[in-house]
Parts: structure tokens; sequence; C-alpha cells
């Protein structure tokens, strides 16, 4: 008897032949009402069997969430639009992106100041007279081109990189410095492609062409005094290296104005320059070096000489 209830109630719960197409499918009414062969239950079990079938897991209706309709909507991960009754196929193939991992970052200061630092190091030499004839650096000879890959991968692509990086950590001083920086090592390469002889065009006019790489030199110095003013709360270390190029700027500006007019003492200025900017050079190595020295790797540390902010200071 048992059996035969169970029985009888499945054949009431079965669709009926008029429901049926020729071939005994269910009819498209039933197909979008949701009704299941073999089950009494709505459409959210149809579409709760369908995701379980997709190898999802199965989805349950939600009563008290704003998302569910009154017609017990099943809630669907995926999303999908709360005037829909009926959930679509659609909403529960939908590829759900996980929330990303926690990465990570490191730090991209010690690769802006260390490849600063190689740039700025090589060209303070050439800027001195170092191993070129009678020590002049404008004498036309020298080993300037030697400069130029440095100043293109090093002091150019790799600062500019970090000054990006800087960006993503929240560094606005760093970025700005960084990518500064790396734009004026790119900038300065073009003068010593030959290809392009910005020289040339002005024509034979030295005159001309010193005042424009003064003016160069100069912008640069202001930009740096900018730098300078900015970093008064960093550290000592930081200080020095803008503190030393924002001089060195200045002398190799002075240097190029005058260079037509009075040659030999140019020649002086310029070497002063040069040596301003070896002294940045080393202050930015250190400083980079400094960035290094962490305590996962190693147990020097180089200080970078904080700098003490008073009470009132650090309330403004």
């Amino acid at each position: 008897m048992g059996f035969f209830h169970k029985e009888k109630e499945h054949h009431q719960n079965e669709p009926s032949s008029s429901d049926r197409g020729a071939n005994g499918a269910i009819s498209e009414k039933d197909q979008n009402e949701g009704v299941n062969p073999g089950s009494g239950n709505t459409s959210s079990r149809f579409h709760e069997q369908l995701h379980r079938d997709e190898g999802g897991s199965a989805t349950i209706p939600v009563a008290n969430d704003p998302r569910a309709t009154e017609q017990n909507t099943v809630v669907n991960p995926g999303g999908f639009d709360p005037s829909e009754t009926t959930p679509s196929r659609r909403n529960y193939t939908v590829s759900q992106v996980p929330m990303p991992p926690f990465t990570k970052l490191g730090n991209p200061g010690p690769l802006g100041l260390l490849s600063f630092a190689l740039t700025t190091f090589a060209l303070g030499l050439y800027q001195c007279g170092a191993g070129l004839p009678h020590s002049n650096p404008q004498s036309g000879i020298g080993p300037d081109e030697a400069v130029f890959g440095l100043a293109i991968f090093m002091g150019g692509a790799a600062q500019f990189v970090a000054g990006i990086f800087e960006f993503r950590v929240g560094n606005t001083f760093g970025s700005t410095v960084h990518c500064s920086y790396g734009a004026f090592w790119l900038s300065y390469a073009m003068f010593l492609i030959p290809s392009l002889d910005i020289k040339g065009a002005y024509k034979g006019d030295k005159t001309a062409y010193q005042f424009g790489l003064g003016i160069f030199l100069i912008l640069w110095c202001f930009l740096t005094l900018l730098f300078f003013i900015a970093a008064l709360r960093t550290n000592i270390t930081i200080l020095l290296v803008l503190g030393f190029l924002f001089i060195a700027f200045l002398l190799l500006s002075i240097a190029n104005f005058i260079a037509t007019q009075v040659p030999a003492r140019s020649v002086k200025v310029n070497k002063a320059g040069g040596a301003f900017t070896v002294v940045s050079a080393f202050c930015a190595f250190y400083a980079g070096a400094s960035g290094l020295m962490v305590k996962d790797t190693t147990w020097v540390k180089f200080p970078l000489g904080e700098i003490p902010v008073s009470n009132y200071a650090s309330k403004a």
C-alpha cells in the first residue's frame, strides 16, 4: 500500500500528456516555469539542481536577503537583476573572481637612489675633467659618450621605473623625485646622440648652444631646490643629496653661461660643479645602500640621520 501511494503521488506530480510534446518531452511552457518532472518543487529547486550539476555548490534561498523576491527567488552569487522572478542559467555560469591575495611590496627607493648615484658619479667625474686632455671638460674631446649608456638604462629607465613603483607604495615625494630625475637623464642623453646633432642645429653659434645648455641646467637647479624644501622632514642624507645637487646644477649652469665670455674661469666653475656632483652621488649611494640593509638579509645598518621633529612641527 505504501508503495502504491508513493507511485500514485508520483503520477499526480508528473505532467500530463497534454503538457508534453509528441516525443514525450516537457513542453516549453513548463520549462519556462521551471517545472522539474518527478518533483513538486518550484523553479528554485530546478536551478538548485542545475547549479549542482554544473559543479557548483547548492544555492539555498535566503528569506531575509533584500535581493530575494517575494517568490523565494534564489540568491545568485554571480549577481542578477532583482526584478527577475526567475534567475536565468546565465547567472549561474558567471565566473567569480576571488579576492586577490595580499602581495608584499618591495621598497623601490634603493633602486632609484643607486641608479641615480652611479650615473651622477660618472658624469661628475667627467665634469671635473678626469681623464680629459688638459683636464678640460669643455674641450669637446673626452669620454662623455661613456655616460650615454648609464644615462639611458640606469639613471633614465631604472630610476623612472623606481619612481612609478613609488606611486604604487603611496610615496608621492619619492615618485616625483625619481621620475623627474629619470626624465632628466633621458633628456640629457639626447645631447650625447651624434645622429641628433643638437649642437650642429645651432649652425656653429657656440654662444647660443652654451646658453641653451645653461638654461636647461638652471631649470633643474630650481626644481632641485623645490625638492630640497619638500624634503626638510625626511633625513639628513637625503637633504645632503639634494643640497649638493642644487649647488652642482647652479655651478654647471653658470659655467655654460660664461663659457664664451671668460673661458678660463668657466672651466674652473665647471670643475667645481663636477666636484659637487660627485659628492652628491656619494650621498645618494649611501642612502640607496641604507635602504638595502634590511634585517631579512643582513645585520649591517646604515643610519640616515633622522631629523628630530618638535611637538609643534609634528602637529602642523
